[in-house]
């Protein structure tokens, strides 16, 4: 057989197997993502017509939301400029989807965030050891400076906001100071999704008991988990997606 045959041949080859390992990757992708998707459907018949996605990193949320909650507007929130602008970019001709390159806080102003080289894994908070064993692809990082603004303050800012509301909130450690910021639209809310941890991830972040107590404070009942998420062993579970509802019998103020 020529060279050249014999070269067209295992090229052809080497293609196919490059093909082959795209579709399976991808086909992993998307099982995935579908298994996300029916994880959030357990809400799906709540009829938001609102829903706040703070730390909304590439929009991976928001995406879901769409796909629920079709006549909600979804106001993402993504303070880096990079992961904004990517957020922007994938939800570009929506009319009902918002992207706000901010930080909610307890405080409006300006700081500085620790940039991970793994995006959603960016914090406010420095990161811990244990957050570097556990995802060691997450540990270098920089600093850029973001906006901060009050969640309550940003919500008068557009006059209110339609019902029913769902606020879903992923902070990496920086829960209390969101909803510190926030209380009035917090209260209101028909259902909240906190990404909670149950090991400190990063420096001086609060726990589940923690953030579930200020939530029954807030007048909301813990109700499971959306998701949750294991050790790389297998023994241990990590952080998980918290459920809170909104107990009717308690009013809001």
């Amino acid at each position: 057989m020529p060279l050249r045959d014999l070269a067209h041949r295992l090229l052809n080859a080497a293609g196919v197997e490059v093909r082959l390992v795209r579709n399976i990757k991808a086909a992993r992708l998307a099982g995935k993502r579908d298994q996300e998707l029916d994880a959030w459907r357990i809400l799906s018949g709540r009829g938001f017509r609102t829903v706040l996605d703070i730390g909304a990193n590439e929009g991976q949320f928001a995406a879901i939301a769409r796909k629920l909650w079709p006549q909600a507007q979804v106001h993402s929130f993504e303070p880096l400029p990079e992961v904004h602008a990517k957020l922007v970019a994938r939800f570009q001709g929506d009319p009902l989807a918002h992207a706000h390159p901010l930080a909610l806080s307890a405080e409006s102003g300006v700081t500085t965030m620790h940039q991970s080289a793994f995006s959603p894994s960016s914090s406010l908070l420095p990161m811990a050891e244990i957050h570097r064993k556990e995802w060691p692809q997450s540990a270098e990082h920089r600093e850029v400076e973001i906006k901060l603004e009050r969640l309550d303050d940003w919500a008068t800012g557009q006059g209110g906001l339609e019902h029913p509301l769902l606020v879903k909130i992923d902070v990496q450690g920086y829960e209390l100071s969101v909803i510190a910021g926030g209380e009035k639209t917090i209260r209101a809310a028909d259902a909240v999704v906190l990404e909670v941890s149950f090991e400190e991830f990063y420096v001086g972040q609060p726990l589940f008991a923690g953030i579930h107590d200020q939530m029954r404070l807030l007048g909301f009942e813990y109700r499971g988990n959306i998701e949750q998420f294991t050790s790389k062993d297998g023994k241990r579970v990590l952080f998980a997606d918290a459920l809170f509802l909104r107990n009717k019998h308690m009013a809001v103020v």
